[in-house]
């Protein structure tokens, strides 16, 4: 083999079987037969054997059985071409030649040729074709060298050894005739013929020219254009690209490539070439091989002929087959079944299989070509998973020699593989695995660079997780790449979901590196607003950018920052602070328009310092002005403002902003009626920073505010909060005003009462008196337990006591006696003290008891006059009615009378029926006047109503309470018969 030749890659990518004519030497021979003139195969799986000279062999390829022998030309001709059609699965063209006669070419249907078998004599089976051609060349002396024909069988060609090409054109394929005629002519043999039908062109080649002729018109047998005039080309040396129809020709040194004006391209490849064939790969459509038939001599002192059979891959540029046969020839070339099969002089058939893609595959990665086993994958159309092994392996051959830039380079590219709709969810290494290896494996200070590669291309893809994109900015940072960190902020997609985004490491790196630039617009792109003024209050110490920065953000955003950082801002900027903190929680703030907040290196001045200590003066201040009162707007606010509550622990250190953020909510609150619950913390916290600062300070200005505040909120605010804020500060006035508002007047007339306060007493007693009466008796009992707190009082605010505890009749005149009496060193107390309300209720009883004799003396006559009434009923009377009581007509039978002097028709007392109570069934036994039957009910109602509020224990005690008079209340229930039975039935007979 030269040296050129072996310099290729070579591969044994295609099966080589040898096999032996199972007929060998016997009568009926197959393809060994010395005779054997042409062979070919159809689709159909038929093998087709020219032998004696003009018959036709048909053997199963499958088990090379002898289907049929027919005789198809006379036995004057010789067979010397056999072709299936490309787009038959049956026929065959054949072409016989006999010196001096004309040549015969017949168009054969294997399958009508068995059918006819042993029905037909063998002699007419010449006959029994689908087309037959005639072809004459001069005197027919010269043998035919070539003979090709088009796709459609309407165009044949052949090519003769004196230098003449014949064209034949006809519709053949349904035998409607032919014509003939010379398209070239020269003095040198013609080797190879080949139709170009897209340009209609036919190729021909000599044995020292590359030529062209037209299929159409005429040319009078000249070229229409020569491709080479010094190359010639060897006898079956030529074949034809079917998709490009570009003309192949296998030349002793090269392969070339001609189109129909000139020549395309070489590939060197010295080696002898006795024939060629183009054939397409059958496990990759983008494939295709070129068969050379290389005829080598065994040495150079012998003659021994052997034969070197080459696949060429013709796309990827290597030798997917290379064998040497021994001692033979190969005489022909054939395909069947998508098989090559080659047939050589001693009658041995080989055949040649390609390997399935995937054994093709591991023969290649066995010699480590790893490009070559993934573009053949990639031809085949192997699955994703394929690809991606491949790429692996490719990778980690390339990081065991230690070439680490390669490698990551192809791994990087191993990404471009995963595509989640092609790698299936049972792949052995999903993405994350993958991923993980390789930062493993360039995690060494020396690999970062390629690890910064291949993070970059996973971020690129969009493929990368929020672990991987921190540790590409780790990347970054570590080699020190600005552009990129920048490149990478600016081509960052916002859409992503970046909020679990390791910040705080970030962060660190970005600060370590000096990049504060560069973290302020990365958190900027993220809306990470909180890590912005972070990074800019407490690493860049620029609280006014900060704050700038703040004023751009949406009262949300906003709100989440105040409450981490109005601590610091408050300590470094006060006032300006103290202003945001009023607008946004009272409703007034509106965000600036948004800008980057870009890093300011210019130095920032410090805030002024002012004492301000209340709203209104914070409010001149701002405005520039304290002589007037600025103008107020009266917006409403745009949304709902936050609890102010929220932000009170900022205020620690800041008494004074504290309070005029306070006062401007409550003034807020005032204005638009906020959130009651709200207004009472805020008003309770406001009260207490009063009080504290007026501790502290000892400034009634401050103990004035607090007053006014309990004053003017009092019915609003908390009562127990203000009571305890009212006893830590010791704030009288808050302690009045709180137990006024709970109810508690005991116990502020007993606060009062300690403080020996005898006016502030009557004043409580006048404000809750008759609404708590037992005041009153409190109150006596106070004003004389001491002689210094009776001689407080004069006589009149004793008998205005007195008269208050008679009139709610708190207590009796002996029950006022014990307590004027039950402490012996009261001897300041006189009777003439008490002398006058004993006067006035002795009188008052008096009149009582009068009134009493006079109800009993009235009630006896009333009972004497009942009674009366009641024996009258049981003795007889006389009715004197003359009238019915209902219809007054006079009366006449059937009559009904009543003791209540009533009389009714009988008829009119049915059509009047009443119902009683209980209902009416219809049996009206006992029948009711129905004149007297209203106050009859009525009085029944009012005993029955009285029996069952016996049974009504709970109001009886609620009236017992509001009783003013209990025995007299309780007299009224005996009265009404309660302690009684119910036994008595009321009739009106």
């Amino acid at each position: 083999m030269s040296t050129l030749l072996s310099s290729w890659k070579q591969f044994q990518l295609f099966d080589f079987t040898p096999i032996r004519d199972p007929n060998y030497q016997t009568a009926d021979a197959l393809y060994s037969d010395p005779t054997l003139s042409a062979i070919t195969a159809t689709k159909s799986n038929y093998l087709i054997i020219a032998i004696n000279n003009s018959s036709l062999k048909i053997v199963n390829a499958k088990d090379l059985t002898t289907l049929g022998t027919f005789m198809i030309y006379d036995v004057d001709y010789r067979i010397t071409f056999l072709s299936p059609l490309n787009n038959s699965n049956n026929l065959i063209i054949s072409l016989a030649e006999k010196q001096g006669s004309p040549s015969i070419i017949k168009l054969w249907d294997i399958n009508k040729l068995l059918e006819l078998q042993g029905e037909v004599d063998e002699i007419d089976f010449q006959y029994k074709f689908q087309t037959q051609v005639s072809v004459s060349n001069g005197d027919n002396s010269f043998p035919i060298s070539c003979f090709k024909f088009t796709f459609d069988l309407t165009c044949l060609a052949l090519g003769y050894t004196n230098g003449k090409v014949i064209l034949v054109r006809g519709d053949l394929l349904r035998d409607r005739g032919a014509k003939q005629r010379v398209i070239y002519e020269s003095n040198d043999p013609i080797t190879g013929i080949q139709f170009n039908e897209k340009e209609m062109v036919l190729y021909i080649t000599t044995t020292s020219k590359i030529l062209t002729v037209s299929t159409t018109g005429r040319n009078q047998g000249k070229p229409t254009q020569v491709l080479s005039s010094k190359t010639g080309v060897d006898l079956n040396c030529t074949d034809i690209d079917t998709e490009s129809q570009d003309l192949i020709v296998g030349l002793p040194g090269a392969i070339r490539y001609y189109n129909h004006i000139n020549k395309l391209s070489t590939i060197n490849f010295d080696t002898p070439k006795s024939k060629i064939m183009k054939f397409e790969s059958q496990s990759s459509s983008k494939s295709s091989f070129l068969l050379i038939v290389s005829p080598q001599h065994e040495d150079t002192t012998t003659k021994t002929l052997m034969t070197r059979i080459i696949i060429l891959d013709l796309v990827n540029m290597y030798i997917s087959f290379n064998i040497l046969i021994p001692s033979t020839l190969i005489n022909y070339v054939f395909l069947l079944q998508g098989d090559l099969y080659l047939l050589s002089a001693d009658g041995v058939l080989y055949k040649l299989h390609e390997k399935p893609i995937n054994q093709q595959i591991e023969l290649i990665l066995q010699r480590e070509l790893f490009q070559v086993a993934f573009n053949l994958a990639k031809q085949s159309k192997s699955s994703t998973e394929v690809l991606l092994r491949i790429k692996k392996l490719h990778g980690e051959h390339l990081y065991d020699a230690q070439n680490y830039e390669e490698s990551a380079e192809v791994f990087t590219k191993c990404l471009e593989l995963f595509d989640n709709k092609q790698v299936g969810n049972d792949d052995e290494e999903d993405l994350d695995d993958f991923v993980m290896n390789i930062i493993t494996k360039f995690k060494e200070a020396t690999n970062i660079a390629n690890l910064t590669k291949f993070l970059t291309r996973l971020h690129e893809m969009g493929i990368a997780n929020i672990d991987h994109v921190t540790l590409l900015l780790c990347c970054f940072c570590k080699l020190k790449q600005v552009e990129n960190i920048d490149k990478f902020i600016d081509e960052l997609d916002v859409s992503m979901n970046f909020q679990d985004l390791n910040f705080q490491l970030i962060i660190n790196l970005f600060k370590e590196c000096g990049y504060f630039q560069q973290v302020i617009k990365l958190l900027y792109k993220l809306n990470q607003p909180n890590l912005i003024v972070d990074i800019q209050l407490y690493d860049l110490k620029k609280p006014k950018l900060a704050l700038s920065y703040i004023k751009t953000l949406t009262i949300d955003e906003l709100l989440l920052i105040l409450i981490d950082h109005s601590k610091s801002l408050l300590d470094s900027c006060p006032i300006e602070t103290t202003e945001l903190l009023i607008n946004v929680f009272t409703g007034k703030y509106l965000p600036h328009e948004s800008q980057e907040p870009l890093v300011i290196d210019k130095e920032e001045t410090q805030e002024a310092s002012m004492k301000l200590t209340n709203y209104q003066a914070f409010v001149n201040y701002l405005s520039g002005s304290s002589e007037e009162e600025p103008e107020q707007k009266s917006n409403e606010p745009t949304y709902l403002p936050p609890r102010p509550s929220l932000i009170y622990s900022s205020f620690t250190g800041h008494p004074n902003e504290f309070v005029i953020f306070l006062e401007a909510c409550i003034e807020t609150f005032d204005r638009f009626q906020g959130n009651i619950a709200d207004k009472k913390e805020t008003l309770l916290t406001l009260l207490e920073m009063y009080l504290s600062i007026h501790q502290a300070s000892d400034d009634k200005e401050w103990l004035t505010k607090a007053e006014s505040v309990v004053t003017q909120y009092g019915e609003i605010l908390d009562n127990k909060s203000l009571l305890l804020l009212s006893h830590l500060y010791d704030f009288k006035h808050g302690e009045v005003i709180a137990k006024e508002n709970s109810q508690m007047q005991e116990s502020l007339l007993t606060s009062y009462q300690i403080a020996e306060d005898v006016d502030g007493c009557f004043e409580i007693l006048k404000k809750f008196g008759d609404t708590k009466p037992e005041l009153y008796k409190s109150m006596l009992r106070f004003l004389i337990s001491k002689k210094s707190i009776f001689e407080k009082v004069n006589i009149k605010d004793f008998q205005y006591i007195l008269d208050r505890i008679n009139f709610f009749k708190l207590m009796n005149p002996l029950e006022i006696l014990q307590v004027l009496t039950e402490q012996p060193e009261n001897d300041y107390i006189t009777l003439g003290l008490v002398k006058e309300y004993f006067m006035d209720y002795f009188k008052q009883k008096n009149k009582e008891i009068i009134n009493n004799e006079k109800l009993i003396e009235m009630y006896e006559q009333e009972s004497t006059k009942s009674s009366y009434k009641l024996s009258e009923l049981t003795k007889p009377f006389v009715i004197q009615n003359n009238k019915c009581s209902m219809c007054e007509l006079k009366l006449d039978f059937p009559v009904i009378h009543f003791k209540c002097r009533h009389s009714f028709h009988q008829k009119c007392l049915s059509t009047n029926l009443i119902m009683n109570e209980d209902g009416f069934d219809g049996k009206n036994e006992t029948p009711q006047c129905p004149v007297c039957i209203g106050h009859a009910n009525e009085i029944r109602n009012v005993k029955a109503s009285q029996f069952k509020s016996k049974e009504n224990y709970e109001v009886f005690l609620s009236l017992l309470h509001e009783s003013k008079d209990k025995f007299k209340f309780i007299a009224d229930y005996f009265g009404k018969g309660v302690m009684e039975n119910e036994s008595i039935t009321m009739l009106n007979d």
